[in-house]
């Protein structure tokens, strides 16, 4: 008895030890495209998450997921909010960044799809790095974002080959770039470093070189845009329609889709990103966040210039609220389809449903009233602690 008690324990131990590195396996983090030709990802920007998150953006984003079907899922910065890493503590800051994360990549594990993260300015403006966040992130068997170390600046800068369809050769690729935080020498936001664009000019060329001397077609995904798309906007007069950075007023041009609703709030100094990418001819379209309000595609000197609503209810927005579809073609990797997929008109359409979005949007206003509240005896928590 003793004996068919112990091969029966061994039997449950070796079930147990298969079902485990199963899971720890997670999704296959090879991407490739479908049989039909197609790559589907869903960008998600700025959701803002915090430790009690606003129970309709899970419900949208399962059902938008459910229904597109994306193979990929790009976080593209301020994934958390600002309060929640401003812990008062350390122990306490890491324990409301873990349980943030956990809010929405739980969902995304639980689905079973890749998660591709790169950070924003506020991600990481408490006690918890951007590495440390890189390696909660990491915890999850969705997640195939990778922190290449100190080898260059910041934390998420890298690529993700996407291969065709029958495994022969990469036929497109991703670039992810942590456009880091704020500028220490001018006063306003950071910009993509030197050194990570000469990373990003080797392994095009690398990526060039298998491809028999052809551009592998691309694109990049970053949280803060360049600040080359205000020369792919229209300069107008005082307009009400138009916004206004210093003295000067823009309007989208007529090819344009989507909306202007505010000024984008680019990187305080030019760091030569753009050009390269244009020198190197492979990226097709850039995808951004950062500007909560703005939701338009925009083209210059051959590159698309993309800013994407927020996703989430942790920061400011506008009625546009929602997440963008971009799907690539495998037979035509020059062009690519994509769309804004809006809570309201689509997944908001009854009036409770509405008025409780209304309601999640002014949240953030109460949100800011208690940060204000709570900073000041943070303050003297760090200064005795």
């Amino acid at each position: 008895m003793k004996k068919l008690i112990s091969i029966l324990l061994v039997f449950i131990f070796i079930l147990s030890t298969f079902a485990i590195s199963v899971n720890a396996e997670g999704v296959d983090e090879t991407l490739r495209f479908n049989e039909d030709g197609t790559f589907k990802i869903m960008q998600v920007a700025d959701l803002q998450d915090n430790t009690n998150p606003v129970k309709q953006t899970n419900e949208y984003l399962r059902e938008v997921i459910e229904d597109e079907k994306p193979d990929l899922i790009v976080l593209t910065g301020d994934n958390i909010s600002d309060s929640v890493a401003r812990g008062f503590t350390r122990a306490h800051s890491e324990k409301k960044v873990r349980k943030a994360i956990d809010s929405f990549m739980s969902m995304f594990e639980e689905i079973g799809i890749p998660v591709a993260v790169v950070f924003g300015n506020h991600d990481a403006e408490g006690y918890v790095s951007k590495e440390a966040q890189m390696a909660i992130y990491n915890e999850y068997s969705c997640c195939i974002a990778i922190d290449e170390g100190e080898s260059i600046s910041g934390c998420g800068t890298y690529n993700l080959p996407v291969y065709s369809s029958d495994d022969t050769k990469i036929a497109y690729n991703l670039w992810l770039f942590d456009s880091n935080m704020y500028d220490p020498i001018y006063d306003g936001y950071d910009h993509v470093h030197e050194d990570q664009i000469e990373w990003y000019v080797n392994k095009s060329n690398e990526l060039k070189a298998q491809n028999g001397g052809e551009p592998v077609p691309s694109m990049a995904f970053q949280h803060i845009i360049v600040p080359e798309v205000y020369n792919a906007f229209v300069e107008v007069e005082s307009d009400e329609n138009a916004i206004q950075r210093g003295e000067k007023f823009y309007v989208l041009p007529e090819n344009a889709t989507g909306s202007l609703l505010e000024p984008p709030a680019v990187a305080a100094q030019d760091s030569m990103q753009f050009e390269k990418m244009v020198e190197q001819g492979d990226v097709k379209a850039m995808f951004t966040g950062h500007d909560h309000k703005n939701d338009f595609v925009v083209s210059y000197m051959g590159i698309d210039l993309s800013t994407s609503p927020a996703a989430g209810f942790g920061g400011y927005g506008a009625d546009n609220r929602g997440v963008r579809v971009i799907v690539l073609n495998e037979n035509d990797t020059d062009t690519y389809e994509t769309e804004t997929i809006h809570y309201l008109g689509t997944y908001c359409t009854e009036p409770f449903e509405v008025l409780l979005y209304h309601i999640n949007g002014i949240k953030y206003i109460w949100d800011m009233f208690i940060m204000g509240l709570t900073i000041p005896l943070k303050a003297f928590i760090n200064l005795i602690s």
